[in-house]
């Protein structure tokens, strides 16, 4: 079963930063580096990374490739994977490769708690961390872990400290069974209050992450 994958921050100190009268921010930063050993002992081979590019252009494009000030602490897998917008600080704009380096446009939220933390941060020129959150099997070689196809971009998250060795690969050991409350043409909303795009739902449900009690039409 694939496993929620929190990497270790990249840090770098943001360039070509420009402030808006409401107070957001846009800045250029690095995200990550392919076909490297990273602290985790996980290595991204570029190839996976560009076929998980592909797959949220889309959502790049409608301003909706988000990302949280931290990674979310809880144990429970269905928010692991899922983006909650009262914890939103930054969107990502544009990706794009500098060699093997992954470099972002991020703009930061000015109307959310979160984004104006991390405006603050970035203006204060403080090197903000990045750290990608994610879905993917991995195949140990014994030297290093390599993340394999596909791979699923849940968000790069905006982090201050390196994930812990213990903290950031944590296997999905505990299916969540759910009851589907209601559907409609663009939301899937669940019992437990948790409301999702129909495609990423299925998505969930096939990597095992969700697991219905009955089945949805």
């Amino acid at each position: 079963m694939p496993s929620a994958i929190k990497e270790a921050a990249v840090f770098s100190k943001p360039e070509k930063v420009k402030r808006y009268l409401d107070d957001k921010v846009v800045f250029e930063t690095y995200l990550q580096e392919a076909d490297v050993k990273n602290q985790n002992k996980r290595v991204y081979p570029k190839k996976v990374l560009e076929e998980s590019i592909k797959k949220i252009e889309d959502k790049i494009k409608r301003r909706n490739f988000l990302g949280e000030l931290d990674h979310p602490i809880s144990t429970n897998q269905v928010r692991q994977t899922t983006v909650l917008y009262k914890e939103v600080s930054h969107i990502i704009r544009e990706i794009g490769w500098e060699g093997t380096l992954l470099k972002g446009v991020v703009e930061t939220t000015p109307y959310t708690v979160n984004g104006k933390a991390l405006s603050g941060l970035v203006l204060d020129k403080v090197s903000v961390g990045f750290s990608l959150r994610g879905l993917a099997d991995v195949q140990d070689s014994g030297q290093f872990q390599m993340v394999l196809a596909p791979l699923v971009m849940i968000c790069y998250d905006s982090v201050s400290e390196p994930s812990n060795s213990k903290a950031t690969i944590q296997e999905v050991k505990n299916e969540q069974l759910i009851q589907i409350v209601t559907e409609s043409k663009n939301m899937i909303c669940t019992s437990n209050g948790q409301c999702y795009l129909p495609n990423y739902f299925d998505e969930l449900v096939e990597r095992g992450i969700l697991k219905i009690q009955q089945k949805y039409i």
